[in-house]
C-alpha cells in the first residue's frame, strides 16, 4: 500500500469505503473517497494585494505528490479532489495516504459518534460535572463533549435552587425538633448557597470553571494521597490553568523551510498569528500563515508558517533560536502589563495570595523583594487584630467567643510566621488565600480563558 510509484489508474485501498485512486495520466486529477471527514486543508485562493493563496494539504500517493484542491459530499463519504502538486510550488509538509492517516481519522470519528450518543444525557451531566474542581472539570467536559464554563453554571444554579427548596420543605413540615437543627445549620447551609450562586456568577460574568467547595476540598484530600494525579503531563490536553502556566513556559519548535520560511509548533493557540496578518521580527515583517491543529499522541499541536517578505533572500532569515519564546514573551508581556495596572493599589491583597501567583505578580518587580513592604504591612495587620481579640475579656454566655479566640491564635503565629518568611527572601501566601478570589485577578483570567476558549474552538473546528 503505497510502497511503489502511483501507476496509471492504481487503487489504494485501505478498507473498503476508504481508498485513493491515481489518474490515468500524468496531468489529470486524482481522488480520495472516504467515508468521513479527513484531516486534509483544502486549497484557498488568495485575494490581489492582499495575501496570496495558500496551497492545500500536499498528499503523497505512492511516490508522487497531490494538492488537495476540493472537498466534497458523496453517497456515504466525503470525496477530496487532488491533482499533481504545481510544477515551482515549494512541498513543505507532506502526508503519506495510508493505513495510519486512516485510522488517526476513524479514531476521531469514534470519538464524535460516542460525543453523540451522550448528548440526550447532557441534561444529567452538565450539573454532575459541574460539581468538579477546575482542573478535573475541564478534563471530564472534554471526554463528554461540554462546556465546562456551561456546566459550572448549570451546577451552580442547580445546588442554590435544591438547598432552597429543601430548606422550605424542612420549615415547613418539620416539628419544632428540625427547626432547631436547622437553624444550628443556617451557617452551613448558607455558606452552600453563596457558593451556588458565586460559582453561577463567575461563569456567566467571567466565563470560570470553578468546583463545589466541598468537592474541591474532598479531591485535594486524595490527590495528597493520588502521586500520579499530581504529575499528570500539563502538556495533554485539555488547556487547564495549571496546564497553561506551564506551556507559556514552553518554547516553540522552529524550523525553516528550503524557501526561507519559518514554521512554528508549539502547545498555545497563537491568538495574535491569524492568517494573513503581518508579524514583525527584527526589522522585517513576516506574512503569517496559521496551519490547521494536530492532534499527537493526545497533545493538541498548533502550526504557524512565516513567510519571508517579498524580495528578501532566504539567507537573511533571523536564527531560529530567540524565536522560539516570540509568542510566549508576547503573551507574558500582556499579562505583565495587567499585573503593572492592578498592583498600584492592590499590593497587600496579591501579598496573601498563593506563592505561584505572587511569583508571577512580581516577578518583574523584584520578585519577593518587591511584596516584601506590602508583606508587611498585611502580617501586621493580622497580628493587630489577633492581638485585639485576645485582649478582650471573655463571656460566658457568648458561644461563638472561644472559636474567636482559637483563630486569633492562628492569625497571630501566622503573621509572625509571614514576617519572618518575608525578611528571609520568601513569599509569604496567607491562609486567607483560600477565601480570596485569586482566580477571577484580570492577569490570572484574560490570557487563559483566551487560549482556553481559542483550544476547544480549534478542537471543535476541526473535528479533534
Amino acid at each position: 500500500m503505497g510502497s511503489g510509484a502511483a501507476k496509471a489508474g492504481e487503487i489504494f485501498r485501505v478498507e473498503d469505503g476508504e481508498e485513493a485512486v491515481a489518474p490515468a495520466g500524468d496531468g489529470e486529477r486524482a481522488e480520495v473517497r472516504s467515508r468521513g471527514f479527513l484531516p486534509l486543508r483544502v486549497r484557498t485562493e488568495g485575494a490581489p494585494r492582499l495575501r496570496p493563496a495558500f496551497p492545500g494539504t500536499a498528499l503523497v500517493l505512492g511516490e508522487r505528490t497531490y494538492e488537495v484542491v476540493s472537498e466534497g459530499g458523496a453517497a456515504g463519504g466525503v470525496v477530496y479532489g487532488l491533482r499533481p502538486w504545481p510544477e515551482g510550488e515549494v512541498v513543505r509538509d507532506r502526508v503519506v495516504y495510508g493505513p495510519r492517516l486512516v485510522r488517526a481519522a476513524q479514531a476521531d470519528r469514534a470519538r464524535a459518534a460516542t460525543l453523540e450518543r451522550l448528548r440526550p444525557y447532557r441534561f444529567f451531566l452538565y450539573p454532575l460535572v459541574g460539581l468538579l474542581p477546575e482542573s478535573e472539570q475541564e478534563r471530564w467536559a472534554d471526554r463528554l463533549g461540554l462546556y465546562a464554563v456551561k456546566a459550572t453554571l448549570i451546577s451552580g444554579l442547580s445546588e442554590l435552587v435544591l438547598l432552597l427548596l429543601a430548606i422550605g420543605l424542612i420549615a415547613r413540615g418539620s416539628d419544632e425538633g428540625l427547626r432547631v437543627v436547622l437553624a444550628l445549620a443556617s451557617p452551613a447551609l448558607a455558606l452552600l448557597a453563596v457558593s451556588g450562586l458565586g460559582r453561577a456568577f463567575a461563569a456567566a460574568a467571567f466565563r470560570q470553571t470553578r468546583g463545589q467547595y466541598l468537592v474541591e476540598a474532598a479531591h485535594a484530600a486524595v490527590k495528597t494521597l493520588d502521586r500520579a494525579a499530581a504529575r499528570r503531563d500539563p502538556t495533554l490536553r485539555p488547556l487547564t490553568r495549571e496546564a497553561f502556566w506551564s506551556r507559556l513556559e514552553t518554547p516553540d519548535r522552529v524550523t525553516r523551510d528550503k524557501d526561507g520560511s519559518l514554521v512554528f509548533r508549539g502547545l498555545l493557540p497563537h491568538l495574535s498569528w491569524p492568517t494573513g496578518s503581518h508579524l514583525r521580527v527584527g526589522q522585517d515583517f513576516w506574512l503569517v500563515e496559521a496551519l490547521p491543529p494536530a492532534l499527537d499522541r493526545g497533545r493538541l499541536v498548533f502550526s504557524y508558517r512565516l513567510t519571508a517578505p517579498p524580495g528578501r533572500a532566504p539567507e537573511s532569515a533571523p536564527a531560529e533560536s530567540p524565536l522560539a519564546h516570540a509568542y510566549n514573551t508576547e503573551v507574558r508581556a500582556e499579562i505583565r502589563r495587567e499585573w503593572d495596572d492592578l498592583l498600584g493599589g492592590f499590593s497587600g491583597l496579591v501579598s496573601l495570595l498563593s506563592a505561584d501567583v505572587q511569583a508571577r505578580a512580581f516577578a518583574a518587580r523584584g520578585g519577593p523583594a518587591g511584596v516584601r513592604r506590602a508583606t508587611w504591612i498585611t502580617a501586621g495587620v493580622e497580628c493587630v487584630f489577633a492581638a485585639y481579640v485576645l485582649t478582650q475579656p471573655a463571656e460566658a454566655a457568648d458561644p461563638v467567643g472561644p472559636w474567636m479566640r482559637l483563630a486569633s491564635v492562628g492569625l497571630l503565629f501566622e503573621g509572625v510566621l509571614r514576617m519572618f518568611r518575608a525578611h528571609n527572601g520568601l513569599y509569604a501566601p496567607s491562609v486567607l488565600r483560600a477565601v480570596l478570589p485569586s482566580r477571577s485577578l484580570r492577569p490570572e483570567r484574560i490570557a487563559y480563558l483566551a487560549h482556553r476558549d481559542a483550544e476547544r474552538e480549534a478542537g471543535l473546528r476541526f473535528g479533534i
